[in-house]
């Protein structure tokens, strides 16, 4: 679907979504409670189709911190906190859940992905045990332009610009740009198009 039709698709879907987009809007920036954007995030997340897709679409441009009209999220697949933001032309497979991350321009996430809010979300108690009375501690995760998470993959930490986890890696340190990731945990490997660059 050519952008501009997916604009005004989106804007249309504005009229469809909004009993669930205006309670989550007012619920978490007038009371601080993210219940309602994520009941309504995961109830939008199992309508199929391109239908779906511009619901979603729709959804999430009023409620995350910063979204674009052509996000393109999969059957299944649903945002984790409202503090995410999203670039322009980000496409997300099915069955994939994203925390509080940075998706920038391009960034292309297959199925069953997980974006996780930092590598510490239970912090302040005693580490392994009384994980309920922990206090919660969301660290922001950024994906660089143009990467692509592969099927399966596991993100704790960021990843720069034009890199590739491979499918199924878990990533728990920062990667640098143009690398790609490889095993569990993910160990970073550099490509060249240059044979004398790869000799060097």
């Amino acid at each position: 679907m050519r952008y501009e039709w997916k604009v005004a698709a989106v804007k249309v879907a504005h009229g469809v979504t909004w009993p669930l987009w205006l309670p989550a809007v007012i619920a978490y920036r007038g009371f601080g409670s993210e219940r309602a954007f994520d009941v309504a995030a995961k109830i939008l997340s199992l309508w199929p189709g391109r239908v779906g897709q511009i619901l979603r679409a729709s959804f999430y441009m009023w409620t995350l911190k910063a979204c674009c009209y052509d996000l393109a999220v999969g059957f299944g697949s649903f945002f984790s906190h409202p503090d995410a933001e999203v670039g322009r032309g980000v496409g997300i497979g099915s069955f994939s859940i994203i925390g509080t991350a940075r998706l920038e321009d391009g960034v292309m996430i297959a199925s069953r992905v997980s974006v996780l809010s930092g590598k510490y979300h239970h912090g302040g108690g005693r580490r392994g045990r009384e994980i309920r009375e922990n206090v919660l501690h969301l660290q922001p995760v950024r994906v660089g332009a143009g990467s692509w998470l592969g099927e399966g993959c596991l993100v704790m930490a960021d990843i720069g610009s034009r890199c590739i986890v491979s499918a199924g890696s878990v990533v728990t340190k920062v990667m640098p740009d143009g690398t790609t990731a490889v095993g569990n945990p993910a160990r970073f490997l550099r490509y060249t198009d240059n044979p004398e660059a790869a000799a060097g």
